[in-house]
């Protein structure tokens, strides 16, 4: 018989039985007593166990309730936050650190690094940043102001504000690749500096920064961006990519509003040296490795009738380790000049052929597929 099956009526004859049951100290030496004993103990736990009602099981895909800990204000913050929202406000107090701000029923915190560059006069004559008065800029108490909420720690009851950051999203929407932007130096990190802009075109512009990477400050190796920026320093820059979404941003460059050294190379330091040209086979131990499988590659291609070296010329300093290949902008008879580009050296090469320009641009995108 399976001892789960106990009905209400069974565990009432159990309970009836163990009340007649003889006391156990004048039984405690009878050892079939003491099983017995044991067995109406064992049935007695089981019928407890089928009488008890079942948990109700939780619905699918519906969890228990949990109190929320948050209170509808800060709710509403981390809310505004994740929908990404502007918000109009003013300041009603200021400190050494930043100022105070309403953001809905709660205060928030923006710090004078956060604020728009345009309402302090933080800078010295030599550009670096003054610090605050003791009692903080007072003059701002009462200015209006649009924020963006940019962290939210609810335990910690901290809310801190951003006016830079709208002033990005207004940048990142305002400029295209290829604006020149007037500006100066903010911050200056280890992987290059932060530009505060001012104008473009000569109108003004959001005053929010622009990342300039180090690999964009110039042609030259640079190690340290503090190398060649200081805070404060008037640079132009052109801007070479923005993001809208789904976090702003805008990058620049400093390098490129300069002639590129191997332009520069091309058009005034090669020597023309007519008879310096050879074929294929002869290449000199000068050229620096890996142009061979260019020439190699361009020889391959359909069209290509003959392909000879020209001119070479080593640079002063050492642009990119990368190998390079270009087409020149100069004009010669039934084919095309290029230039392979490789550390310091800089190899002029002659394409025979009767391909047209686009061609030709087709064929070197191959040659370079094929290396990589």
């Amino acid at each position: 018989m399976s001892q789960l099956a106990c009905t209400p009526a069974r565990a009432a004859a159990c309970q009836r039985l163990t009340a007649a049951a003889v006391p156990r100290q004048a039984l405690a030496a009878v050892p079939a007593v003491r099983q017995q004993q044991a067995a109406a103990h064992k049935r007695r736990q089981l019928c407890r166990a089928a009488a008890e009602p079942d948990a109700a099981p939780a619905a699918k895909g519906v969890s228990a309730f949990k109190p929320s800990l948050m209170s509808p204000a800060w709710q509403q913050v981390v809310d505004w936050k994740k929908d990404n929202i502007t918000l109009e406000t003013s300041i009603k107090a200021v400190n050494k650190s930043g100022v105070q701000v309403q953001v809905g029923k709660l205060t928030g915190f923006l710090p004078y690094k956060l604020l728009d560059p345009s309402r302090l006069n933080q800078r010295r004559a030599d550009g670096s940043l003054a610090p605050p008065p003791a009692r903080g800029y007072q003059e701002l108490l009462g200015q209006t102001l649009r924020v963006k909420i940019t962290q939210v720690i609810v335990p910690e009851k901290r809310l801190i504000v951003s006016e830079k950051a709208v002033l990005l999203e207004e940048l990142a929407s305002f400029v295209e690749p290829g604006d020149v932007i007037d500006g100066v130096v903010g911050g200056v990190m280890d992987w290059g500096a932060f530009v505060e802009c001012h104008t473009m075109r000569g109108q003004p512009c959001p005053r929010a920064e622009a990342v300039l990477p180090l690999r964009e400050i110039s042609y030259a190796w640079v190690a340290n961006a503090s190398e060649v920026l200081t805070p404060g320093q008037p640079v132009r820059v052109v801007v070479t990519w923005r993001q809208t979404d789904p976090s702003p941003k805008v990058v620049v460059s400093l390098k490129r509003l300069e002639d590129d050294p191997l332009q520069e190379t091309l058009d005034k330091v090669l020597p023309l040296n007519e008879d310096a040209d050879m074929l294929l086979d002869a290449v000199p131990a000068s050229v620096p490795a890996g142009i061979e499988e260019i020439l190699e590659a361009l020889s391959g291609q359909p069209g290509v009738e003959s392909v000879t070296l020209g001119r070479t010329v080593e640079e002063k300093r050492t642009v990119s380790q990368d190998l390079e290949l270009w087409i020149t902008k100069e004009e010669v008879d039934h084919g095309f000049n290029l230039a392979v580009r490789a550390g310091r050296v800089v190899q002029e090469v002659k394409v025979a052929t009767g391909m047209s320009a686009d061609e030709m641009r087709a064929a070197v995108q191959r040659v370079l597929r094929s290396i990589n």
